[in-house]
């Protein structure tokens, strides 16, 4: 919250913040002894004004600040750049707030703290950059260490701005020095390349940048970085090399001799060449005059400097290329290679050599540029990645993704260094791709679907196509693999499949459902009707008795098919209408042990209880804990034949716990089932034909109940050999 001016300026001067008081237009009213230090004892005066000392870039940040304060809103934190006198450019970080129409500012100087300044050391350390800076009012240069690495030069020296012109060529030296004089007086940032030699006497390309820092319309500051270049210019003069060598083995066969006088400016052509270009036949010489009317205009002016400049280079090559025009009219594109003639003082006294016609060649040229364009453009929109390979499987062309992703993984250009596919490629695509690759050189168009690991850390599936690329003769010249990222479309293909199969499931249990719900309401409805009927016609008691059994039977278990399905149809009701109240576990399931004694008997089970030695209380509700005590206890005795019923109640005082174990020998629960008997309407057997009893829904009841108290329900069963049910209820939700 901002303080009351003459609060404000209660702030123990001690502080090592720097405390200021503006006005909104940027006015200095106060500042703390801090900032006096920071400013090296500059006076407060009528002229002292904030936007004095911040750099002329990050004034409007400034003013924005300003703007949103009078806009009454909140706190404004910002990073400024400041420039005093102390010679450094210095970041402040300020806290601008807006109280009784006075600007109040609190600043601390984290200029070593700079993430520029930090992205600056780590760029310099991490590649062939060095950085450097000028300070425009000290005269001072300063390098980085990897500055005088590249140079070759010792650290120790103190360098300065005429040392290091020095490095460069001394041809190039003032070219050098205008770029930086017209930085000072443009304020324009300037990059280029150029040669220098080290102090060992090597000879090295580097790329200079440089940025001016500017504040009041004035350059005070210049930051830098310096970059060795070598191995990459050296890698494009071998690469001009090889195009023009390129280019001579693509001649025409159209060409023409001539023999060129210099001094009489007589210039003696092949009569065969004459012809062509409709030359008089009749002297042995054309004049330089009459053959400059042949040029193509557009071509004249820059051919004659050519001319010039061949003249005077040393070496006794001449190289020229123009439009020429021929009898009928058309012009046609020519390359003049010749061989120059020197007397006695150096100076060219003929030229003797051939003027080829390139036009076929310039023509393909063309074409070639525009299919190459074709080609660019589908490689780059009409693949997710696509390569061009030659036959031994360099990479000849490759889209803009995968180029930036062979540079960030391998930390090379495949476009400018020659680079094989398979040494820049992921593991798990070296084995598909050799025989893929050479099905293709082959002539056989192939698709494969393979799977990677994106950077963001999904799975991606990708359809690989390999397409050999024939010339004329049907040989297969070089490969074009394209990459389809069909990932949406598998995982739509597995969407259906699961849909596909939820759909068998859900009908399979629809059928199942009502067949189950028919049998278990119309069974027990059969017997209550068949039931009444007899005992309207018995007369004898015992017989009655019986058949009074035998009703409670059937309407105990059309009750208990009805409850259950109740109970499944409220779970939500009832969570949210417990009766939480302290409850005595053993005596909850000695009650459920008791209730269903009567049906173990009846099968001759042995079944048996072990109540904790302690007393373990849990606050539930105990008729939700009850209910589905009972359905796993009347679940285990249903499915057991002989054998045991164990019930166990053990109480894990320190973790707040109990556990109840409920074990059976019963016939067991196949593996593939384990996950889905607690689904409702499962049983291990189904159908009309299912050997026991029951709608399926008591487990998966049990379980939502279980889970209702917060607690877990386990199941670990071997088929044959029984089952074994673990719960475990928190003492307290």
């Amino acid at each position: 919250m901002p303080l009351a001016s003459e609060k404000f300026r209660l702030i123990p001067e001690k502080t090592s913040l720097f405390l200021l008081v503006l006005k909104t237009n940027g006015k200095v009213l106060y500042y703390n002894n801090a900032f006096e230090c920071f400013l090296s004892n500059i006076e407060l005066s009528e002229e002292s004004n904030i936007k004095n000392w911040i750099v002329d870039e990050d004034k409007s940040i400034l003013q924005d600040v300003i703007q949103n304060l009078k806009l009454n809103k909140a706190s404004q934190t910002v990073i400024l750049r400041l420039w005093v006198s102390n010679g450094v450019l210095n970041y402040i970080k300020f806290d601008f707030s807006l109280a009784e129409g006075l600007i109040q500012a609190t600043g601390m100087d984290i200029t070593e703290e700079s993430k520029e300044q930090q992205a600056l050391c780590s760029l310099s350390k991490l590649t062939n950059t060095g950085a450097w800076f000028y300070d425009v009012e000290k005269k001072q240069l300063y390098w980085s260490t990897k500055c005088f690495t590249i140079h070759e030069t010792t650290s120790d020296e103190n360098i300065t701005l005429e040392r290091a012109f020095k490095f460069f060529k001394e041809d190039r030296r003032s070219t050098i020095k205008q770029h930086f004089d017209e930085l000072l007086k443009l304020q324009q940032e300037y990059e280029y390349v150029e040669k220098i030699h080290t102090d060992k006497g090597n000879e090295k390309s580097i790329r200079v940048i440089a940025k001016p820092v500017v504040q009041n319309n004035k350059v005070v500051y210049v930051n830098g970085a310096i970059a060795d270049v070598t191995e990459q210019q050296n890698y494009l003069e071998q690469l001009k090399k090889s195009e023009e060598t390129k280019h001579l083995a693509l001649k025409g066969i159209r060409s023409g001799l001539f023999d060129h006088n210099v001094s009489d400016s007589k210039i003696r052509y092949s009569n065969s060449f004459k012809k062509m270009l409709g030359l008089s036949l009749k002297h042995d010489y054309v004049t330089e005059d009459s053959f400059l009317e042949r040029i193509h205009p557009d071509d004249l002016e820059e051919a004659i400097v050519r001319h010039h400049q061949n003249l005077q280079k040393d070496d006794k090559h001449y190289y020229n290329y123009y439009r020429i025009k021929h009898h009928n009219g058309e012009y046609r594109h020519y390359d003049v290679y010749g061989y120059k003639k020197l007397d006695a003082s150096n100076n060219v006294t003929r030229i003797v050599g051939n003027l080829i016609d390139v036009q076929d060649k310039k023509e393909r040229e063309q074409l070639i540029t525009e299919q190459s364009g074709w080609l660019r453009a589908m490689i780059n929109h009409g693949f997710d990645y696509a390569i061009l390979l030659d036959t031994k499987g360099k990479i000849l062309m490759a889209d803009k993704n995968t180029v930036e992703i062979i540079k960030k993984d391998f930390n090379i250009n495949p476009l400018v260094a020659p680079t094989l596919f398979i040494d820049v490629m992921p593991v798990n695509f070296k084995v598909p791709f050799a025989h893929e690759f050479n099905e293709a050189l082959k002539g056989n168009v192939t698709k494969k679907q393979i799977e990677r690991i994106a950077d963001d850390g999904q799975m991606q599936w990708l359809q690989v196509s390999y397409a050999p690329i024939c010339d004329q003769k049907k040989v297969v010249r070089s490969v074009l693999i394209t990459f389809q990222n069909i990932t949406d479309l598998k995982i739509a293909e597995y969407k259906i499949k699961e849909a596909h199969f939820k759909e068998q499931e859900l009908s399979n249990l629809k059928s199942n459902l009502l067949s189950v719900f028919s049998h278990e309401i119309r069974t027990p409805l059969n017997g209550i009707i068949t039931i009444s009927k007899l005992l309207l016609d018995e007369h004898s008691m015992e017989e009655r008795d019986k058949l009074v059994d035998y009703l409670d039977e059937s309407k105990d278990r059309l009750l208990e098919t009805l409850n259950n399905l109740s109970n499944y149809s409220e779970i939500e009701t009832i969570q949210s209408t417990l009766k939480l109240e302290p409850t005595d576990i053993n005596f909850e399931v000695e009650s459920c042990f008791r209730n269903l004694k009567h049906q173990a008997q009846s099968k001759r089970l042995s079944y048996e209880l072990h109540l904790s030695n302690t007393t373990p209380i849990a606050i539930i509700d105990k008729e939700v804990l009850s209910t589905a005590l009972h359905n796993i206890i009347h679940n285990a005795i249903k499915y057991t034949e002989k054998g045991t019923i164990d019930i166990e109640v053990i109480d894990i005082a320190k973790k707040d716990l109990v556990h109840i174990n409920i074990k059976d020998t019963g016939i067991g629960i196949d593996k593939k089932n384990l996950k889905k008997i607690f689904d409702p309407f499962v049983q291990e057997s189904v159908g009309l034909s299912r050997k026991y009893e029951g709608t399926g829904i008591g487990l998966s009841l049990a379980k939502r109940f279980i889970e209702v108290l917060k607690g877990t329900i386990t199941v670990k069963s071997h088929i044959n050999k029984g089952t074994n049910f673990q719960i475990v209820i928190p003492k307290h939700l």
